[in-house]
């Protein structure tokens, strides 16, 4: 059968071939560096922030934007470790993957009410309340899911 009406790509095949052990290790520890680099660079802009009384300007974006980058990067390599069918039904892999879920949904819950912000008027002080706390939540499921995946030891 020729894939064009299969609705799978070869890319979605080859994705479900298992990586090998090495491959899957060494994606882990990718992941998890480049998670707990986004993890600090957020706590780093938060510390100055309440030494500073603020952070504004381009520092603070390029810090934010890094973070940014680095979770998406540890979310695309661990996702992929994780789909991996040698250990895709270990529980701890389970669990790993709801927590990076809920980290991902409270942070794109947490973009319409922060864009909303910089532009409505202070009255709408609630309304940034709801932002940090979506904000922490995220940041705190996030590590979360990465302790879960440091402690996870798939079988060799």
């Amino acid at each position: 059968m020729s894939g064009a009406g299969s609705g799978r790509t070869a890319r979605h095949e080859q994705l479900r071939e298992p990586l090998g052990m090495p491959t899957l290790l060494r994606w882990r520890r990718i992941g998890l560096a480049a998670g707990t680099v986004a993890v600090l660079a957020v706590l780093g802009f938060l510390a100055v922030a309440v030494v500073q009384d603020g952070v504004g300007g381009l520092p603070g974006a390029l810090v934010l934007v890094a973070a940014l980058v680095c979770a998406l990067a540890a979310l695309s390599f661990l996702r992929r470790a994780w789909a991996d069918p040698e250990v895709a039904d270990d529980p701890q892999v389970v669990r790993a993957g709801r927590w990076a879920g809920i980290a991902s949904t409270s942070w794109l819950l947490a973009i319409v009410p922060g864009l909303a912000v910089r532009v409505l008027p202070e009255s709408f002080e609630w309304l940034r309340w709801l932002v940090l706390a979506l904000g922490a939540f995220a940041v705190l499921a996030f590590a979360g899911m990465l302790v879960l995946t440091a402690r996870w030891r798939p079988a060799r």
